[in-house]
């Protein structure tokens, strides 16, 4: 038989599939409105499937307190994630977003993989990245403002993650064009500022996989500019707050919800007996009499043996 505990947490476990079904199912409805205005998603993309997907993804997701971002974070921004993320044709199961909570919201970020995805729609057919390390020979020339690599040789014994004096990456276009970013290792290292987790001198995954992540940023920002130039102004509105949220102090926005969350939030005793004040009397001057004042005395006479002279 079981327990009360365990019947409370079944039911909880209940009442979660209701709000998941409710929350789902509203948004659903929500996009085949549209659908029939004429929004349209990737081939082979279900959105139905996405949404449902992504739930039980955020449903094992925490926040920095270790607790569900579908208990701390506002449904308003748990909804407005889901439906960017579908209005993208992301998918948040297979990494290509992901959610970030803070300030008791819910926010999305494109991963690199996402950002591939989204430039593919626009003409991308390839993109690649290289690390340039100390001692490698790299020439490239400008042409209507537009990087041309013309040659990199690399010696193998140049190779040392903690020699990297820059990246670059080469997007191809489906018309034969090339874009091509190049950035110095003082600019990637401000761009990895801009986020949340990097440390100057830290141990992290940028000083553990400093090469990989060089490559992912400088790739990023070759995915950005193609998927800016040639997409949406829906798209482009996403990465605007996308960046907005990378550059957000996070910590900061944290601690500014708590206070807001937690102000007032002792309740004062009301009606209580206010303890009386005591005020120390003032002492007043002792009058001196002009005359002494008398002082009768009584004599017992009973218990004293007195001489015969005194007595009567």
């Amino acid at each position: 038989m079981a327990t009360k505990t365990e019947l409370m947490e079944a039911g909880k476990e209940q009442a979660g599939l209701v709000v998941n079904n409710a929350l789902i199912n509203g948004l659903i409805a929500q996009i085949s409105e549209k659908v029939k205005y004429g929004m349209t998603f990737p081939r082979d993309y279900s959105y139905q499937n996405q949404l449902l997907g992504a739930y039980l993804t955020l449903k094992e997701t925490k926040d920095k307190n270790g607790k569900c971002v579908l208990e701390s974070c506002s449904q308003t921004s748990i909804a407005n994630v889901l439906m960017t993320m579908v209005s993208s044709g992301l998918s948040m199961q297979d990494k290509q977003c992901y959610a970030v909570a803070y300030g008791g919201q819910l926010q999305l970020m494109p991963s690199v993989y996402g950002n591939t995805c989204i430039a593919r729609r626009y003409g991308l057919k390839d993109i690649s990245a290289m690390c340039i390390y100390h001692g490698d020979k790299l020439t490239y020339h400008i042409e209507d403002a537009e990087i041309v690599i013309d040659e990199h040789i690399q010696d193998f014994m140049n190779i040392d993650t903690d020699k990297i004096t820059g990246a670059y990456a080469i997007a191809k276009m489906a018309d034969g064009s090339k874009h091509v970013e190049l950035m110095s290792m003082a600019q990637i290292k401000k761009a990895w500022a801009q986020g949340y987790g990097y440390k100057e001198g830290g141990n992290g995954t940028h000083q553990k996989f400093t090469d990989q992540m060089a490559m992912k940023t400088v790739k990023n920002r070759c995915l950005k500019y193609i998927i800016r130039t040639h997409g949406t102004e829906e798209l482009n509105n996403f990465y605007d707050n996308s960046e907005s949220v990378e550059q957000t102090d996070r910590v900061a926005a944290d601690v500014s919800y708590e206070v807001s969350q937690n102000a007032n939030a002792v309740e004062f005793p009301m009606n209580q007996p206010e303890e009386p004040v005591v005020v120390a009397e003032e002492k007043k001057p002792v009058k001196q009499n002009k005359s002494p004042e008398k002082v009768e005395a009584e004599i017992i006479t009973d218990d004293i043996d007195l001489p015969d002279f005194m007595k009567a």
